[in-house]
């Protein structure tokens, strides 16, 4: 029987051949859409989980009865919202400098990060209960749950470190 630690893995691994895919400071971009991805998650979600449950409406008239779980709610709009900022802002898209490229090392660095950002934010989504018996059930998932403060500052400490957005890699945007 598979287990979500197989999961985990196929997700990190995946998820780091797409960054290398994508190159350059595109990992950067995704990087900075993952988070206002978990920003808008987080001040949306209460009042889109409000809309779906019929208890506010949009212009007095239009309202959505559905039985949606706060987490649905909050990982759809997290993923949406990542997506579009991703694909369509437009960062990163200009030009081809050598001076953006990120070397390997960082590629590497940001692609993990961002897939490990990803998890812990999905994971901060799950209400208590649900996220203890995944954590119980999955050593790498523990490790995402149990130091979720850490795995969401790391990304920004690696971007500070390594310079992801220094002056010679911003000329593109």
């Amino acid at each position: 029987v598979p287990s979500w630690d197989l999961f985990l893995v196929i997700f990190f691994i995946v998820s780091v051949g797409y960054s290398f895919v994508l190159q350059r400071d595109k990992v950067v971009v995704t990087l900075l859409a993952i988070y206002a991805g978990i920003v808008i998650a987080a001040v949306l979600g209460g009042p889109a989980q409000q809309f779906f449950q019929g208890d506010k409406t949009v212009g007095n008239q239009l309202f959505i009865k559905a039985n949606t779980s706060p987490f649905t709610i909050q990982a759809g709009l997290f993923f949406l919202t990542t997506v579009l900022v991703s694909i369509r802002s437009g960062i990163g898209n200009r030009g081809s400098s050598s001076s953006g490229h990120l070397s390997t090392f960082e590629l590497a660095l940001f692609s993990f990060l961002n897939s490990a950002l990803i998890l812990t934010a999905v994971f901060s989504f799950m209400d208590p209960i649900s996220r203890a018996s995944f954590a119980e059930h999955s050593r790498i998932a523990r490790v995402f749950i149990n130091r979720e403060m850490w795995w969401t500052v790391a990304p920004l400490i690696a971007l500070i470190a390594t310079g992801g957005l220094g002056k010679s890699r911003s000329a593109d945007y």
